[in-house]
């Protein structure tokens, strides 16, 4: 062999070692990978076996028969695909852990548009623009209603984008003496729990783990509740668990505010128990927002993103299944029944009965969303349980006027920072042993 074919040779080598090692760092996978191939996958899942084949192993495995898929419960082996939080998407990502799927996800088949915008929206602007994991299920409320009260008495049906003063303006014009109430609340402490979401208002400033309740916006939020209270506009019913005591299921209120979950777990459990016994005429309209902000929900949040690995063994199969449990096939698949979250891709969304289900997507321009979580990471839980009944015992007592309105705020905060300052110095000494 010539020297000159030699050295061109161990060029050509050279060339050939050094693409391999730029193309090992950025793999490339096709949208659609051949339904034959022969794989094992490893899925980061802590629900259990039983759990995630339910929802999503066994239809999977009927497409892909040879692609293995195995449970894992840690990081440190490096799972093909991950199932994240929120947080933890944009923690990921931030590190650069995450596949990027706009390779992928560009081609037409994959049908990206038949996804809530709102809700690809969202992982975009986390993303800078790109995408980095898929969520096949969301959560947002709604406010349902009875329609057959609101003819009884003449009253007009709740609209989209009310505030929750409307709400309970509305609430009020049901006849206390039928002992039909306007609005089904499990207790005041909830009612207010759900009124300051929506104004975006903090109990506790975490950067002074301080409780601020003494407040101007605050007493505001207690007057309006008391007054609906007072007024009878209410029907409060801590809930025995059983779905057939609920007031609004049996008729006696008129509105009712609950997860996308109300559906499975109350409305179509009682009359699948009931059959034709159970006759609530029923529909939705949009969450109660701030009059700041009418078209915007606070209550939507993202439950689950699955996103490939960037250190995926094999990243055409973790988009394989990252794919199913986001295409058009799984989604139809569930469409046939109603599940405890929403489907992404909302034309698949079980209505047998034609209500308004777009009540619960159609006003995800989200304001707060890609505010973190973490607000709640350094308050122990056992504290927000116990601040939970200081906060309910306080509305109460002004509700039956031992207490004025000033003095409730001020006992909250007192008493609410005792329990705090107690919770942190536990949850220090924990930590330090």
């Amino acid at each position: 062999m010539s020297k000159q074919l030699t050295k061109w040779l161990a060029v050509i080598m050279l060339m050939s070692v050094f693409l391999t090692a730029c193309s090992s760092t950025k793999q490339t996978i096709q949208y659609e990978g051949d339904s034959k191939m022969q794989a094992t996958i490893t899925v980061k899942y802590s629900g259990g076996e039983e759990v995630f084949n339910f929802e999503y192993g066994n239809l999977f495995r009927a497409k892909y028969p040879n692609i293995d898929v195995k449970l894992i419960n840690n990081l440190e082996d490096e799972p093909d695909v991950l199932l994240l939080g929120f947080d933890e998407y944009g923690e990921f990502l931030d590190e650069g852990k995450l596949y990027d799927l706009n390779n992928v996800i560009t081609d037409e088949a994959f049908k990206l548009e038949g996804m809530n915008q709102g809700v690809i929206d969202v992982l975009k602007e986390r993303g800078r623009g790109k995408l980095y994991g898929l969520p096949p299920q969301f959560s947002n409320r709604a406010l349902f209603y009875n329609k057959d009260l609101f003819d009884k008495y003449t009253i007009p049906y709740p609209t989209d984008g009310m505030t929750w003063e409307e709400v309970l303006q509305l609430a009020k014009r049901f006849p206390i003496e039928d002992g039909e109430g306007g609005l089904y609340t499990p207790s005041l402490g909830s009612l207010l729990s759900n009124m300051e979401e929506a104004k975006d208002l903090r109990r506790i400033n975490t950067k002074d783990m301080k409780v601020t309740v003494n407040t101007d916006s605050y007493k505001e939020l207690f007057e309006t509740i008391l007054d609906a209270s007072e007024s009878q506009a209410l029907n409060i019913f801590g809930h025995d668990g059983f779905a057939k005591n609920d007031p609004f299921i049996t008729g006696q209120s008129a509105m009712a505010f609950e997860y996308y979950t109300y559906l499975n777990n109350n409305i179509y459990w009682v009359k699948q128990e009931r059959g034709e016994d159970f006759n609530l005429n029923w529909d939705v309209v949009t969450a109660p927002v701030d009059k700041s902000n009418r078209e915007a929900t606070p209550y939507f949040f993202i439950p689950t993103i699955f996103a490939v690995n960037a250190k995926a063994q094999n990243v055409q199969a973790a988009w394989e299944f990252v794919k199913f449990v986001n295409g058009e096939e799984f989604a139809t698949i569930n469409s046939r029944t109603t599940t405890n979250n929403i489907p992404t891709r909302t034309d698949y969304v079980f209505n047998p009965e034609g209500k308004r289900m777009e009540a619960f997507f159609s006003n995800l321009k989200m304001n707060r969303t890609l505010v973190s979580h973490s607000y709640y990471e350094n308050i122990p839980i056992s504290f927000l349980n116990a601040f939970h009944g200081i906060v309910e015992s306080e509305l109460k007592a002004a509700a039956v006027g031992v207490k004025t309105i000033d003095e409730a705020l001020v006992s909250i905060e007192e008493r609410g920072q005792q329990q705090l300052d107690k919770q942190l110095a536990e949850k220090s000494v924990e930590e330090g042993k």
